[in-house]
């Protein structure tokens, strides 16, 4: 080969490597079938892996190989950078020990552990665990040994380049108010249930930007946090994609939320026999700014009318598996949502 020849080939491989670790520019969001419970991998334009919640234990490891196929085959990635872990329930924490198994895990972040040397154990605060004679809590422990933080309302979680993430509630405390009028919709918001004395009303919530596009996560979040998340202020904004609280239960999904955010998608990690209650369906389909409200299973429980169009269900056998994915352009103007990684897709403007 000619020498003018050589240094063209030798130019064209290196371009052809750095390009296939530059960034996309785009980001891509993950709802994960943990058959009820939680899991949620989110990655950046800069490949940057986040997941929330991580399934349940059990079932032979159902939940973390689910997750490791997206995270691995699908999403092509080889750890993930960050694992979030909402709340002390084991259909959000329960798959750390198998995951951690077969994925490198970078950094661990939660709402913080109980102090077993506090005067009541720490149940007030922390009422649902990690127990320590409590298998998934003492995986998560070994797991996360000296590379996990807490966090707190207000906090944001460093990530690189154009993607923020935002700390909304955490402890069953919310972002300090902003200032701004009030929330007119407050006039008009249900009364308090009861206080919530689970770990639901402790969850974390995030809100996660680019560009134009917002996404809302607030794990299992309960109706009394839920609503002092936008009244008498609203401290979230206007949503475009949002990840229907607590798997759809009624419980959760406050109407003032809902009316608040305006969200333009939803989606709902509900499992056939667990979550997407009736009263949350009828909710979401009284709010004019849904354009679609997808589930990742239909309630087997219900009637046809209690649950959504057929034609945005993922997973038509309860077994499951089926994930759906959201895809963001990189300036957050634009999003698609499609079942698995060839399904129908669907795209929506952001806000």
């Amino acid at each position: 080969m000619r020498p003018w020849l050589r240094n063209i080939s030798a130019v064209l491989a290196v371009g052809l490597l750095l390009g296939a670790d530059k960034p996309s520019g785009d980001l891509d969001i993950y709802f994960i079938d943990m058959q009820g419970g939680a899991a949620t991998l989110v990655v950046t334009p800069e490949r940057e892996s986040i997941l929330l919640d991580s399934g349940w234990r059990g079932f032979e490891d159902r939940d973390p190989k689910r997750i490791e196929h997206v995270l691995k085959n699908v999403a092509k990635l080889d750890q993930l950078d960050h694992l979030m872990t909402t709340h002390w329930h084991a259909d959000h924490f329960g798959g750390v020990e198998g995951l951690a198994k077969r994925v490198h895990i970078e950094q661990f972040w939660d709402r913080g552990l109980p102090d077993p040397n506090a005067p009541d154990n720490d149940k007030a605060a922390y009422p649902d665990g990690p127990k320590p004679n409590d298998p998934a809590g003492i995986a998560y422990l070994k797991a996360s040994a000296g590379r996990r933080k807490s966090l707190k309302a207000g906090d944001t979680v460093p990530l690189k380049g154009n993607v923020s993430m935002l700390v909304l509630a955490s402890g069953g405390q919310v972002i300090p108010t902003p200032t701004g009028p009030l929330n007119p919709l407050s006039e008009s918001a249900p009364p308090d249930l009861e206080v919530d004395p689970s770990d639901n009303a402790r969850s974390l919530a995030f809100r996660i930007r680019m560009g134009q596009f917002d996404f809302l996560d607030c794990g299992d979040l309960t109706w009394n946090v839920e609503k002092a998340l936008v009244c008498p202020v609203d401290r979230v904004g206007p949503i475009d994609l949002y990840q229907v609280t607590h798997h759809g239960l009624s419980i959760s999904n406050h109407p003032t939320l809902l009316q608040t955010i305006a969200p333009t998608v939803t989606i709902m990690n509900n499992g056939p026999r667990k979550g997407g209650d009736a009263a949350t369906v009828q909710r979401l389909k009284t709010i004019p700014s849904i354009k679609a409200a997808y589930q990742l299973h239909k309630n087997a429980a219900t009637s046809a009318d209690d649950n959504t169009d057929p034609a945005l269900i993922a997973n038509t056998d309860p077994a499951g598996g089926q994930f759906i994915h959201v895809h963001v352009t990189p300036d957050g103007g634009k999003f698609s949502v499609k079942f698995g990684e060839d399904g129908p897709t669907r795209t929506f403007d952001s806000r």
